[in-house]
């Protein structure tokens, strides 16, 4: 039982993790409002879902790989990847760990909230030390630093963070589900009956 079950997990996290890489990829819509580089990708539900379902490691597990993949065709030498791994983690951990713990829907709520909380605090602070200063180089000292943080970065990581979470919520339901039947479907494959 064990063997099956693991088989169908190690199914679901790998499609999870191709679907997180897809759609770190498309559709990336430009907010040119805030900063035309920031993009709005729904990379963060698979990733959220799986910590959900599976537990927090296969999130940072997934992070990490799709990260990887998107170095492939990274503009920013990886400083990005690096970036969005941070702040990734920052969104992800607080949810998950905590429902890992207490799995009730409001205990996922909150998680997230601190997550998207966690997730803008750590983009300013990824902003201002790593991304902007490995972008600019020298011209870092004549840039709008604070503006770029409050216009830019704070406003653009709640927003990613909310629909991200939300997008979650809508769908968590529904996989949920499609994860019991799997179980299901591998204790009738395993039961002494069969």
């Amino acid at each position: 039982m064990k063997k099956r079950m693991s088989t169908a997990y190690m199914t679901y996290l790998a499609l999870m993790i191709a679907l997180a890489i897809i759609l770190n990829y498309f559709p990336e819509i430009p907010l040119t409002f805030f900063a035309p580089w920031l993009k709005l990708d729904f990379s963060f539900v698979p990733m959220l879902l799986i910590g959900f379902s599976l537990g927090p490691v296969a999130s940072v597990i997934a992070l990490i790989i799709t990260n990887l993949v998107h170095l492939l065709g990274t503009t920013t030498f990886g400083v990005g990847q690096l970036a969005n791994i941070i702040i990734g983690l920052c969104f992800l951990m607080p949810p998950t760990v905590m429902y890992a713990r207490n799995r009730t829907y409001k205990t996922s709520i909150i998680g997230t909230v601190i997550g998207i909380v966690l997730m803008t605090i750590a983009g300013v602070l990824a902003n201002k030390y790593i991304l902007v200063p490995a972008l600019l180089g020298d011209k870092v000292a004549t840039f709008d630093m604070t503006g770029y943080l409050l216009t830019a970065i704070i406003p653009f990581n709640l927003l990613k963070g909310s629909i991200n979470g939300l997008i979650t919520f809508v769908l968590y339901k529904r996989l949920s589900k499609v994860l019991k039947d799997a179980e299901k479907e591998c204790n009738v494959a395993t039961s002494p009956n069969k």
